[in-house]
C-alpha cells in the first residue's frame, strides 16, 4: 500500500535573506516528518523562490487559493509576523496589489484555511510590541476563535491576542527555533570544514553580529584589544535583508574574518554552534548559540517584548562596557558547553507543541465554514460602519491638523522674536520690570 503523504502549508517571510525566518520551515518540516511519516511541506510566502538559487522551495500566496483544497493544515509562523506595519523588509510587498500587505502571508492564508475546513494552527508566532487597527479586529476574532491550536511565543504576544478569544485557548511556547539544535552536526560537517578553510576561519571563534548597535562592543575591544588573543572574530550578517553587512562594523575589527557568501540556514546554524560565543542583536542568532550551548552577548533588552522570553536563561549576557567591565568579565563567560537546563526545557516544551498539532492534522478537516458564512452575512454591516465613521472624523483631523499648522507657525513667530536685535537691546528693561514686580508682590503680601 502507498503511504498516505500529508501536504501541510506554513506561511511566513521565508522569501527573504534572514536567518530566524528560514530556519522555520526547516525545523516543521523535520518535526512533522518524525510523527506523521511522509510530509510534503508547501512553503507560502510573498514570492516564489526555487533551489539551487534558494535553500528550499517557496510558493508565492498568490497561488493559496487554488492549492488550499489539498491541504491537510495550515501554520502560521513562526516569527514576529502578527503585524500591520508596512516596514517588514526595505523594499518588501505582496505579488500583486490584490494581495493585502502586511496580512497577506499570514491572516488571509489563516482565512483561507477557514475557507477549507483546513485546521488553523499557531506555530508560536510573535508581535513584538505592534499594535492591531481597529479594522482588523473583526477578522482577528474570526480566525482566532475558530483555530484548532494557537500558541505564541512570549507573554507579551499572548497578553496582546487574548482579547480575541479566551485566556486558555492562547498558549506560549518557546520559538519553534531552539529545535535547530537536533539538526546541526555536533562535530564539524564537511561543509562547514570547507567553508572554514576557504574563509580562513583555524582555530576557536567568536562570531560577531555584523550589525550597527553593537558600538559599544567595539569600543570595550578598541580599549582591551587584547582579550582577542587566540581567538578568531567571525563578523557575520544575520539578516542582510535587514542591513546586515560586514562594512558596517569591519572599521572596528580589522583582522575579522568575513566569509566568500551568505551560507544557507543550516550551515549557518552549524557555525553559530561551534564557536565560542556570539555578540549581536539578533533574537535567532541567541537561540541557537543558547540551544547548542554558545554564550551570549546581546545588545537586545530582555525586558521587553520578544527578548522577555529568553530571561530566564543563565548565558544571555548583556554587552560588556567600556568603563565599566573588565575583559576578564568577559573572558570567563567564553566558551561552549551543554546546553543548559532551560534549553532543554525549551525542547522538552516543543515536543508537546508538535505532538499536538501532528495529532490535529491527524483528526482531519473541521467544519468552520459556518463560522466563516455567519461572518459574510455580517461583513456588509463592518463595511458600512467602517466608511461612515472616517466621514465623520474628517472635520476632527482637519481641526487636528489646523492646530498642527498654527502651534507651528507660533513657534516659528516665538523663535524670530527672541532672535530680534529690539527684544535683545529691551533684556535689561524687561529684568527690571520683573524685580520691581516681584518687590511689589512681596509688600502686599506682607
Amino acid at each position: 500500500m502507498k503511504e498516505h503523504v500529508w501536504e501541510i502549508a506554513i506561511c511566513g517571510t521565508f522569501d527573504v535573506q534572514n536567518y530566524g525566518d528560514l530556519l522555520f520551515p526547516i525545523v516543521a518540516e523535520a518535526e512533522l516528518t518524525k510523527r506523521l511519516g511522509a510530509v510534503k511541506l508547501h512553503r507560502f510566502s510573498y514570492h516564489a523562490k526555487s533551489t539551487p538559487e534558494w535553500p528550499y522551495t517557496v510558493t508565492s500566496v498568490a497561488q493559496l487559493p487554488n492549492l488550499a483544497m489539498r491541504l491537510d493544515g495550515v501554520l502560521i509562523g513562526g516569527g514576529f509576523i502578527i503585524r500591520f506595519d508596512k516596514d517588514v523588509a526595505p523594499a518588501y510587498g505582496p505579488p500583486t496589489p490584490e494581495i493585502h500587505h502586511p496580512t497577506g502571508y499570514w491572516l488571509t492564508p489563516a482565512l483561507i484555511a477557514l475557507q477549507h475546513g483546513i485546521p488553523l494552527i499557531w506555530n508560536a508566532p510573535g508581535m513584538h510590541c505592534n499594535i492591531i487597527p481597529k479594522w482588523a479586529e473583526p477578522l482577528m476574532r474570526l480566525v482566532l476563535q475558530n483555530s484548532r491550536h494557537i500558541r505564541v511565543r512570549d507573554k507579551p504576544s499572548q497578553e496582546a491576542l487574548t482579547y480575541f478569544c479566551n485566556d486558555p485557548q492562547i498558549g506560549v511556547v518557546p520559538d519553534t527555533a531552539f529545535g535547530i539544535s537536533r539538526m546541526v552536526n555536533p562535530q564539524s560537517s564537511a561543509e562547514l570544514k570547507i567553508l572554514r578553510e576557504l574563509s580562513g576561519l583555524t582555530g576557536p571563534y567568536i562570531i560577531v553580529q555584523a550589525i550597527h548597535c553593537i558600538a559599544p562592543f567595539i569600543r570595550f575591544v578598541q580599549k582591551h584589544p587584547q582579550i582577542f588573543e587566540g581567538l578568531r572574530v567571525l563578523l557575520l550578517p544575520v539578516g542582510p535583508v535587514l542591513g546586515d553587512h560586514e562594512a558596517v562594523i569591519e572599521s572596528g575589527f580589522p583582522n575579522a574574518v568575513r566569509l566568500p557568501s551568505w551560507p544557507p540556514p543550516l550551515l549557518l546554524a552549524e557555525l553559530i554552534s561551534h564557536a565560542e560565543a556570539v555578540v549581536g542583536h539578533s533574537y535567532h542568532l541567541a537561540i541557537t548559540a543558547l540551544a547548542c550551548g554558545v554564550p551570549v552577548f546581546s545588545s537586545a533588552n530582555l525586558s521587553e517584548g520578544k527578548y522577555t522570553a529568553l530571561l530566564e536563561f543563565e548565558t544571555i549576557f548583556p554587552l560588556p562596557r567600556e568603563n565599566e567591565d573588565e575583559p576578564q568579565w568577559f573572558l570567563s563567560r567564553l566558551g561552549k558547553s551543554r546546553p543548559s537546563s532551560a534549553a532543554l526545557k525549551a525542547l522538552a516544551q516543543l515536543d508537546e507543541h508538535w505532538d499536538l498539532i501532528a495529532n490535529i492534522i491527524r483528526e482531519g478537516k473541521v467544519h468552520t465554514q459556518p463560522m466563516l458564512g455567519r461572518f459574510l452575512q455580517d461583513l456588509p454591516n463592518l463595511l458600512e460602519a467602517g466608511t461612515v465613521q472616517p466621514v465623520a472624523s474628517v472635520p476632527d483631523q482637519r481641526q487636528v491638523d489646523q492646530l498642527k499648522r498654527d502651534l507651528f507657525l507660533a513657534h516659528s513667530q516665538i523663535t524670530a522674536l527672541y532672535s530680534s536685535r529690539s527684544f535683545r537691546i529691551t533684556a535689561p528693561l524687561r529684568h527690571i520690570v520683573r524685580r520691581l514686580s516681584t518687590y511689589k508682590t512681596r509688600e502686599l503680601d506682607d
